[in-house]
């Protein structure tokens, strides 16, 4: 898959997001004089004049129906920061601005996501330098979105590379090509990861930033989760490649509960591969009832694969578990996403659980291969 890149962080593109620099160029409520003194209200702690400033950037019923795809993104991008920062105070936006419910349910229809921003609003669709939108103007919470913004192309690449493998042979030489080409992508993922781990301090990140994430109530109260790094569809890698056909009710709740906030491709690629085999379980099977070299090879590509995955969670689990560790104790229990962090070793340990089958009939077929060289010489 082709993807359009460019040395500058803020321009790196991917087909999936629409027209992303369009979008990050974009200012339909005329947000970029507004942040200055969003910040300062912030600072303050003055819900009222934060709340005034909202109502005056929200756009007229006539405006906010001309909006294209591409303005209510945006819109819903600037709108978000606001939303934040009110949940942040403690305050429910639509309940003291209903004005807001209605705008937020009409960019919905509009974009095909959730009534309030998500993570890719507040990363891919974020304008870098000095237009970039944030909630505090912290350099740690500007480290975090660009962190975001480094790993997410790759992670849609890896998706798209991977629901592709599915349609390969198991014995096709291809297949391990493919593998080591994920691997890769996983890998530029892994890497913005680590920038957030070196770049955001765990005190400002669980003191300050994490409350932004909150969820908030719109359209008859439903709950809607902030822009948390847990929406990344890092779980679609898991449900190609060992959890579509895992009966574990906790992952499928959090799956399923994940996709709303996810581009539609995503959602898509998740259905159709609901129940069926996954790539590990097919493996399995594979090696253990119709093996070859071929086969035997293409197991240890998707091998690395797994290693990769183990290799992104235990550093996620170990920033998130550091932030929580400075945090007060009446707000440990749950993550940005919802979720305790307890969430992420279940993860792994399902991972672990659900690749046994293949890893065994690797390490099998690995003597076999290792025999028939002795009996050789």
């Amino acid at each position: 898959m082709q993807t359009q890149r460019t040395a500058t962080l803020n321009l790196i593109e991917h087909p999936w997001l629409g027209k992303q620099e369009m979008i990050q160029s974009l200012d339909p409520l005329n947000f970029d004089n507004a942040l200055p003194v969003l910040h300062a209200l912030n600072r303050e702690g003055n819900t009222h004049e934060i709340i005034q400033l909202l109502y005056r950037h929200l756009p007229v019923p006539d405006r906010l129906d001309g909006f294209g795809y591409e303005e209510a993104i945006a819109s819903m991008r600037d709108l978000g920061i606001f939303i934040g920062i009110l949940k942040k105070h403690g305050i429910e936006p639509v309940d003291v601005l209903p004005e807001l419910e209605y705008v937020l349910l009409v960019l919905m229809v509009k974009t095909g996501l959730p009534p309030r921003d998500t993570l890719i609003h507040y990363t891919a669709w974020n304008p870098s330098n000095e237009r970039i939108r944030t909630y505090t103007g912290l350099e740690d919470e500007k480290q975090l979105i660009e962190s975001v913004k480094i790993a997410y192309p790759s992670l849609l690449d890896a998706i798209n590379l991977l629901d592709k493998t599915h349609s390969i042979a198991l014995n096709d030489p291809s297949f391990a090509d493919h593998c080591t080409t994920i691997r890769e992508m996983l890998e530029g993922m892994v890497r913005g990861i680590v920038l957030a781990k070196r770049k955001v301090s765990p005190e400002v990140f669980a003191n300050e930033l994490r409350f932004y994430y909150d969820a908030i109530k719109v359209d008859y109260n439903n709950k809607y989760m902030g822009p948390g790094a847990v929406e990344m569809p890092m779980f679609l890698i898991d449900h190609l490649l060992w959890s579509c056909d895992c009966d574990d009710q906790v992952y499928t709740e959090f799956k399923k509960g994940y996709l709303s906030y996810n581009l539609p491709v995503v959602r898509e690629i998740y259905d159709r591969y609901e129940n069926k085999p996954s790539l590990a379980a097919r493996m399995a099977q594979a090696l253990a009832t119709n093996s070859s070299l071929e086969v035997f090879n293409n197991a240890l590509a998707l091998a690395d694969l797994f290693t990769v995955l183990k290799s992104f969670r235990m550093p996620h689990k170990k920033v998130a578990e550091s932030a929580y560790q400075h945090q007060d104790d009446k707000h440990h229990q749950k993550g940005s996403g919802g979720y305790a962090t307890d969430i992420l070793q279940h993860i792994i340990d399902l991972q672990q659980r659900n690749t046994a089958a293949m890893m065994s009939a690797l390490v099998v077929e690995r003597q076999k291969y290792v025999m028939e060289k002795v009996q050789t010489r």
